[in-house]
């Protein structure tokens, strides 16, 4: 390899590689810049070499530097001990430092000059050695790039700036951003605090365009925004769009913030019988990758919803169903997330209401989920026995078995000075010593005090015949949240009645 030798300031004279510093120039925007390079980059540069880069703008003004890759050895002792890059410029005829010394791991990303004309230099001694650095000067603040937007919400909102926002963007700007979201999802744009330089919106001068392409075709979205304007919502129709900021040669102003997230549209499903479907998307066969559905599940109005699983296989960990309800004004979650191939249990909500957010990632796609979800009126129920005749009231959601955690109760009553007979035609209860779990009881008042009538029922033994003093009886069921039972069915009468 060809080496030079280079006298520096301390006196040393040490060697450098050559094919590295020399004369640079930085072409005009909107053109995306030069990159500063060390020797042999990605591989780590040699020992004892020294680059010097003479860096000139094509138009007046500042140049913009940003770090893309930054790796050199770093000392205790400071830059100047080890390996290093340094940047300096004339500013009012003196040669000032643009920065901190650059060494280490971990710089700063970005800084700017004050003049178009920059010296670089870059030096290592014969320690270590490493990947070097990768840096990119334009004469336009660094902007536009890509944009993702993680998840759905303001939770995963994303800022986009003018470049040098809030300060006046610079002449002959160029900046574009290509924004995506999840698949399914759409993506919602809102400007804040927008002033560019005013003009018309057929020949704008300074201004920010948006684009998405439908069915093969780019279709603009809103006009072409320029100088002054509100806080305009705009929505895509997909989930990915293109954000352009254009700005001429002279009256740059404060620019914009734009605020981007996703939406996903609600599945609304609305339970108008006694139950319905609700599964993930394309079951039985394989949800799709990077899927975000949103389900909003409806019941009549006072009664709660109830989800038995029917079918449940994620990938575990990664793919997920989420379940919430709001309750007394604030939104809480329904258990925990579901993931894997484990069936979960039936889950109860609290109100007639229930959001569903089923997340998919890019890996392993699997039949997902099916649940059959049905509304369950609140378990209070009054029970009337005619003269003569008979009366029947089940557990809820009886011939299917009971939820985990309810309490119901039934008033029963028979015309005055009749007696209540009470017969189980079907009774099938978790059964546990002394009906400490589930369990049936009866209650009545008798001379102003409150008896049991006969015992507490569990296991597969109902009443059978039992018979009340009054014509008012109480009956309360309580179930825990271990077992589930089929329930009850059980007659009332006033003239007797046995199986």
């Amino acid at each position: 390899m060809l080496l030079q030798v280079v006298v520096l300031a301390a006196g040393l004279a040490v060697a450098s590689a050559t094919g590295c510093g020399g004369a640079v120039r930085v072409p005009p925007a909107p053109q995306n810049g030069i990159a500063i390079v060390s020797p042999n980059h990605p591989q780590a540069y040699p020992a004892f070499a020294l680059c010097n880069w003479i860096i000139n703008g094509s138009t007046p003004g500042p140049l913009y530097f940003h770090v893309n890759a930054f790796q050199t050895e770093s000392t205790a002792s400071g830059c100047l001990r080890g390996d290093y890059l340094k940047f300096s410029e004339r500013v009012n005829g003196t040669i000032v430092q643009i920065g901190k010394i650059l060494c280490g791991q971990d710089p700063v990303k970005q800084f700017q000059s004050k003049t178009n004309l920059v010296q670089a230099v870059f030096v290592s001694n014969h320690e270590g050695q490493f990947g070097g650095f990768h840096i990119l000067v334009s004469s336009n603040a660094p902007c536009g790039g890509p944009v993702v937007i993680p998840s759905n919400g303001g939770v995963g909102a994303r800022i986009i700036l003018s470049p040098n926002y809030p300060s006046p963007y610079l002449p002959d700007s160029y900046c574009s951003w290509t924004v995506t979201s999840p698949q399914g999802s759409y993506i919602s744009l809102q400007f804040f605090d927008a002033q560019l330089e005013d003009s018309s919106e057929v020949a704008p001068l300074d201004y920010v365009k948006i684009t998405e392409e439908i069915d093969g075709s780019i279709v603009q979205i809103g006009r072409n925004f320029t100088g002054s304007f509100g806080n305009p919502l705009l929505r895509t129709k997909t989930n990915a769009v293109n954000v352009v900021f254009v700005s001429d040669g002279n009256n740059n102003h404060r620019g914009f913030r734009l605020q981007v997230y996703a939406e996903v549209p609600e599945k609304v499903i609305v339970i108008a019988g006694a139950s319905t479907v609700f599964q993930s998307p394309h079951h039985p066969n394989n949800y799709p990758a990077n899927s975000h559905q949103l389900y909003d599940i409806t019941g009549p109005a006072g009664s709660k919803l109830q989800f038995d699983p029917e079918a449940f296989y994620t990938e575990i960990g990664h793919d997920y169903l989420e379940l919430t309800e709001v309750v007394d004004g604030v939104t809480v979650p329904i258990g925990n997330w579901l993931s894997g191939n484990r069936l979960p249990r039936r889950i109860l909500a609290q109100t007639n209401q229930v959001k569903a957010f089923f997340v998919s990632d890019s890996t392993g796609q699997y039949s997902g989920f099916k649940f059959t979800v049905s509304i369950q009126v609140p378990c209070v129920s009054s029970v009337v026995v005619p003269e003569f005749g008979i009366a029947a009231f089940t557990s809820p959601n009886f011939p299917r078995n009971y939820p985990n955690d309810v309490r119901c109760s039934y008033n029963i009553t028979a015309p005055e000075g009749s007696q209540i007979y009470l017969t189980a035609i079907q009774f099938a209860v978790e059964e546990t010593v002394q009906c400490v779990s589930d369990g049936l009881t009866f209650f009545e008042t008798v001379d102003g005090e409150v008896k049991t009538l006969g015992e507490r029922f569990c296991g597969n033994t109902g009443p059978n015949g039992l018979v009340s003093q009054t014509n008012n009886v109480q009956a309360l069921f309580i179930s825990n949240g271990v077992t589930e039972g089929l329930g009850f069915q059980i007659i009332a009468s006033t003239g007797g009645f046995r199986r």
